[in-house]
């Protein structure tokens, strides 16, 4: 078991709801006499580098956030949920009092998560990244709405090229978010893949593709016609965006060090399917 001593605490600090509940969850740590080394929405890397455990306070956006940050540390990560879905949340704010100790001696269960990192060239030049991301990176047409042609690559060789309004690479944690809504399949987190999933396809042939994650995929975004200005951006986590070029490429791949996230005990992966998004009810 794993003990923890002091903390960062990230917040969303937009939502009033999360802000309360910031302030209540800081009372209590310090109550308890656990150091806060850094909190708030700000970037605090040096607060951040001497904490053994970092909370965000918020929804699920909060914790794609702090999961960028904490990743490459190796720091784990709980997500106090206060108000959202909360899927990636270990707890609901209402219930961090009651359990605190049991967090702080080691009672929660660690799971690793798998992240990605993707980076944008263009003319064989790195112009962006690479950004981490735990849920997805997306390639998607822009305001004109208008299908955008993609080639899909791993390890050089071509897999597909999708015509439609773009492309969602997913990590398993990412499944149940955006690729879901897309009609794409839920892949348990502790797998080892990555999911393609086209947007929209103009092909019926056109489906979800499950590959190994030590695959480096790559994009290009390809012009349909030779006057062709596409509108297209690269989005991580629905977060960052990037605009694109004809002929950029995105590559894609597992990044070397997985999340470490904190959940309650008693949960799991399929309990939070059926709690959170009714998974299986009729």
């Amino acid at each position: 078991m794993r003990h923890f001593k002091s903390v960062s605490i990230f917040l969303n600090a937009e939502k009033p709801e999360a802000v309360y509940n910031f302030k209540k969850v800081a009372q209590v740590l310090r109550s308890h006499r656990i150091l806060i080394n850094a909190e708030g929405a700000s970037d605090f890397s040096n607060g951040l580098v001497r904490s053994d455990l970092a909370i965000a306070v918020g929804g699920d956006g909060t914790m794609l956030k702090a999961a960028r940050s904490v990743a490459p540390l190796g720091i784990p990560l709980l997500g106090v949920n206060s108000g959202g879905l909360g899927f990636l949340a270990g707890l609901e704010a209402s219930d961090f009092s009651r359990r605190i100790s049991e967090i702080f001696s080691g009672g929660f269960r660690m799971e690793s998560r798998l992240m990605i990192e993707a980076e944008l060239r263009r003319a064989n030049e790195k112009i962006f990244g690479p950004v981490l991301a735990l849920n997805d990176c997306v390639i998607r047409c822009g305001d004109q709405a208008r299908a955008v042609l993609l080639e899909m690559k791993s390890e050089g060789l071509k897999i597909a090229d999708y015509l439609g309004d773009g492309l969602i690479v997913s990590t398993p944690t990412g499944s149940s978010a955006y690729a879901l809504a897309a009609s794409g399949p839920l892949v348990e987190p502790s797998l080892q893949v990555l999911l393609s999933l086209p947007i929209c396809s103009h092909a019926m042939t056109h489906r979800p593709l499950i590959f190994p994650a030590s695959e480096c995929v790559s994009v290009v975004l390809r012009k349909r016609r030779s006057n062709d200005i596409p509108q297209v951006f690269l989005s991580i986590d629905g977060q960052i965006s990037r605009p694109m070029d004809a002929e950029d490429e995105v590559h894609i791949r597992r990044f070397k060090k997985p999340l470490k996230i904190l959940l309650s005990p008693e949960s799991s992966y399929y309990e939070t399917l059926r709690r959170k998004i009714h998974w299986g009810e009729r």
